[in-house]
């Protein structure tokens, strides 16, 4: 994370001119009393301005103003957190340092604890505290958005926040505004009323003109203050005022164009050529400004001039809508009106080439200070194809990992034909964009690209950019990705063994990624150890090589695996290991795939029906996964529904059924589908429907090849397919009453039967539906049921028994009558009936040993105190130890019982038998 920059935690200075506004700062005042206040309005209305100049008042009644500048660069949750906590200097010194140790770790951040934690030390330890957000609309981050609706939500009584955007922000307004919470200034608020508009053209631009002309003026601008400022420049030391307020008047409404242009045209051909020539660039400083006019290009012949920290600082003191964004005067940026007609004014005034020659400068410098993504952009608007390539090859696929998916979709379409033909890398990374968007034409169509280029290469004819050591690794690994998903098991072992040869032992995301494709085709051979062996291996060395994101995405790999063979525990453990690992270890939560290991903790706290463990996860796993992540997505909305259905919320299961099926289809992602088509006639089984579940199950025909070798794939196969097939024929049968069709079932059921992983049921499922069959056909289910139930209890699955419904009941209830019910099955069956289970029953399933992490002595004596409802500072003072020690005891305690509230600790550790 760069070095903060703490000019941004001070407002602006202000300025001696500035007309002082009463009336805005009486409503600012009265608008505290809400918890947001936001003020909205388009550029040039003087919204820093009138902070700036409010604070000076609102010092007497606010103890603390916390303030913010933000800019682009602040779309990074850890980065904006940081500078939050730096402007809250209120904060005790000793809150701060946790606070700071927490963002400076190298795991992810938990963003809504880090933000808890800020909170109640606000509430605890700050005095009255306003937190200013100024420029907001620069923040494009969900991340961020959700951050701060979470702390507006929850903000303490003398705690207020302030919002300054030039558009709304993508916040829950309505709601807030519903419930009081959110006072707003607009544009009409911060317009210049008839006395201020006189009092501005008067005193502050010393225009004496006419009560009509002022009128006229005010009309025309509609009070807004940058206009006014603007026609004031224009006219000020013109003679004919009135002929040209009435030309402007009536030639256009909206005059910043005009005006903008005019006082353009009073400035020296220096200046002038200065502010077109870095009009192209979002931020400016002198350096970056310097490369951009060539000051230091030889070619280039020059009187000598000013250097750009010189003109930079010029413009600032001339007031040319030039801001500083920080009190160092570093870097700057243009009025956005501004920089929009200089940039027109560029267009028209140079020729393409010559504005070529200015970005392809641009990008150079960001390539030499390493910011790649500001470099590439430049480089493509100077269509300077060969920087972008002299950029990119050297990294390879190893690039997907710096700038991400979605960036590469856009860079790397806008590159000619020729440059992939001719740099093989290149053309390995459209492969692998088109293999992780299941375009398996397109990734054999540019693979066979990377294939004429490297042999080209190895004739001479061509030469690559940066090492070629790794080449032909590269190229096997993306073979590797198009073999798994055209489901060739043996060219995915040759090819991935082929690039784990050729690859060099520093290419460590590549290793782990063929690691990972090496353990899909042990499933697809039906060898689950050594699939768990290659997963778990990319899934330790991932941390070890500092690659979490590979972890991520071998955990879940690595956790489906366990389940396919039942080891859900284990499966359990390993997700919250990596998940550990991520938040305590890592520099970034936000990497790609954090994600997987909360959505496979989401499924197996749901098999479980531990809600209180699996809602948190699958909030978790909501909020890092994206839509741009096809696969990823796609399991996420199977698992939603997954939970609604064992919530027995059928309704919203077929909802989220629906929307995943219509994104699978948009997709083409065909094992997606047809697992939707299985859940979705199981749930009409559950309703009655047999006629649409039949329907459903028979338009199944297709057995997309990641069956065979994807371990989630295979297991929502076998849960939903393979499944549905039996359970429909088992209610179909019962339906119209065949026994012998049911007896049939029933020995079908008790011998396996499939050739591939997800053909074959469960040795628990198997065992459930044979008992199920033989109560329907009116024989003792006892041996298949209590089979079921021993299967079940070490593992403590209880979603099957759950959605076998009222025929299991009669079954259990008939057991319990004989007294050959167990503890275990006395637990589902409370869950079925209103039957109150024994305590032995309650504290057996799940028992308190079978914690995947026991609770300390010191952590159950927390847990003790909080069922007696006393607060974290009453429980500190009878341990006698810090606060800060009993929040971390708190959570420790929500982590490991799976909770995500005091309640439901508590409620959890009573059931457990860990508290009276």
């Amino acid at each position: 994370m760069m070095p903060l920059v703490r000019t941004k935690l001070q407002p602006p200075e202000v300025r001696p001119s500035l007309l002082p506004r009463p009336r805005l700062y009486e409503q600012l005042r009265l608008a505290l009393h809400s918890r947001l206040v936001l003020i909205a309005a388009p550029a040039g209305y003087g919204k820093t301005s009138l902070l700036a100049e409010w604070i000076v008042e609102a010092r007497k009644e606010w103890s603390h103003i916390a303030w913010l500048s933000l800019d682009e660069t602040d779309n990074d949750i850890r980065r904006l957190l940081a500078y939050l906590l730096e402007a809250l200097s209120n904060l005790p010194h000793e809150r701060r340092a946790q606070l700071q140790a927490l963002l400076s770790e190298d795991s992810e951040i938990d963003t809504t604890q880090w933000c808890a934690e800020l909170l109640n030390d606000l509430a605890e330890t700050a005095g009255p505290t306003v937190i200013v957000l100024d420029d907001y609309h620069l923040i494009n981050d969900p991340l961020i958005h959700n951050a701060i609706t979470f702390l507006i939500d929850h903000l303490p009584p003398r705690c207020r926040l302030l919002i300054a955007s030039r558009r709304d922000p993508p916040l829950p307004l309505a709601r807030w505004r519903a419930r009081g919470h959110l006072t707003e200034l607009r544009s009409f608020d911060l317009a210049f009323n008839p006395e201020e508009t006189a009092a501005f053209l008067l005193e502050t631009m010393e225009l004496p003109l006419s009560r009509d002309q002022i009128v006229a003026l005010l009309e025309s601008t509609e009070g807004w203050p940058a206009g006014l400022r603007l026609i004031a420049l224009a006219i000020r030391d013109r003679v004919n005022r009135g002929e040209l307020i009435d030309e402007l008047i009536s030639g256009n409404r909206y005059v910043a164009d005009y005006l903008i242009e005019d006082v353009f045209n009073h400035l020296s051909h220096q200046l002038q050529q200065f502010l077109l020539q870095t009009s192209i660039l979002d931020q400016l400083c002198g350096a970056l400004c310097d490369a951009v006019i060539g000051v230091h290009d030889e070619t280039e012949v020059r009187t000598p001039v000013q250097s750009s920290q010189q003109i930079l600082t010029e413009l600032e003191r001339n007031n040319l809508f030039l801001f500083p964004l920080g009190s160092e005067r570093v870097w700057y940026r243009y009025h956005h009106l501004f920089a929009e007609v200089l940039r027109d004014r560029l267009m028209a005034s140079h020729s393409p080439d010559q504005v070529a020659i200015l970005h392809r400068r641009a990008g150079a410098w960001y390539a030499a200070h390493g910011m790649l993504t500001q470099a590439v952009n430049h480089a493509l608007q100077a269509q300077a194809f060969d920087d972008v390539v002299a950029m990119l090859e050297p990294i390879g696929l190893a690039v997907i990992s710096q700038v991400g998916e979605v960036t590469l979709r856009r860079w790397l379409p806008s590159l000619p034909v020729e440059a992939f033909e001719r740099h093989p890398r290149l053309a390995l990374l459209r492969a692998w964009l088109a293999t992780a968007d299941y375009q398996v034409d397109e990734a054999a169509h540019w693979i066979a690209v990377a294939e004429r280029a490297l042999a080209g290469v190895a004739s001479g004819a061509a030469t690559p950019i940066g090492p070629i050591a790794n080449l032909r690794g590269e190229l096997s690994a993306v073979r590797v990705r198009l073999a798994a998903l055209q489901g060739d098991t043996d060219q995915v072992i040759a090819e991935g063994k082929q690039a784990l040869n050729w690859l060099q032992s520093d290419y460590q995301s590549l290793r782990m990624r063929i690691a990972k494709d090496l353990g899909y085709a042990c499933i697809a051979q039906r060898d689950l150890v050594r699939a768990e062996q290659s997963f778990s291996e990319a899934m330790v060395n991932g941390f070890h090589v500092g690659l979490p994101y590979i972890s991520a995405m071998a955990t879940i790999d690595y956790a489906y695996t366990l389940m396919l063979r039942g080891a859900y525990t284990n499966a359990i453990n390993a997700c919250r290991d990596t998940i550990d690992q991520m938040m305590h270890h890592q520099r970034n939560r936000t990497v790609p795939g954090i994600g997987l290991p909360f959505l496979a903790l989401a499924d197996l706290h749901t098999i479980r029906h531990e809600f209180a463990g699996a809602l948190p996860a699958l909030a978790e796993a909501e909020s890092a996964i994206k839509s741009g992540h096809t696969t990823s997505y796609l399991c996420l909305l199977i698992v939603m529904a997954r939970v609604a259905r064992a919530r027995n919320d059928l309704p919203g299961a077929l909802r989220i059924i629906r929307q995943a099926r219509f994104m699978a289809r948009q997709r083409r992602v065909g094992w997606v589908r047809a697992v939707l088509d299985g859940l979705e006639s199981q749930i009409m089984i559950e309703q009655g429907d047999l006629e649409a579940a039949g329907q459903l199950i028979t338009n199944i025909v297709a057995t997309p090849s990641e069956f065979q070798y994807l371990p989630t794939a295979a297991f929502y196969a076998r849960e939903h397919i393979t499944r549905a097939h039996y359970e429909w024929r088992l209610a179909h049968y019962q339906d119209t009453g065949d026994c012998q069709a049911l007896h049939d079932l029933a020995m079908e059921l008790s011998t396996p039967s499939g050739t591939e992983l997800w053909q074959r049921l469960s040795p628990l499922d198997a065992a459930l539906l044979r008992g199920l069959a033989l109560a329907a056909a009116g024989d003792d289910a006892t041996e298949a049921i209590l089979s079921a139930l021993d299967l079940a209890t070490s593992e403590r699955i209880v979603t099957p028994f759950q959605q076998a419904g009222e025929p299991l009941r009669r079954i259990l209830n008939q057991l319990l009558s004989r007294q050959r019910l167990p503890p275990f099955g006395e637990y589902l069956l409370s869950l079925l009936d209103d039957y109150e289970p024994s305590p032995i029953a309650v504290l057996s399933t799940p028992s308190s040993d079978a914690l995947p992490e026991p609770l300390s002595q010191r952590e159950i004596e927390v847990l003790r105190l909080m069922a007696e409802g006393r607060s974290n500072q009453e429980i500190a003072g009878h341990l006698i130890i810090a606060i800060s020690t009993v929040k971390s005891h708190v959570n420790n305690i929500f982590s490991k019982l799976g909770v995500a509230s005091r309640t439901q600790a508590v409620a959890r550790g009573r059931r457990l038998g860990l508290i009276p």
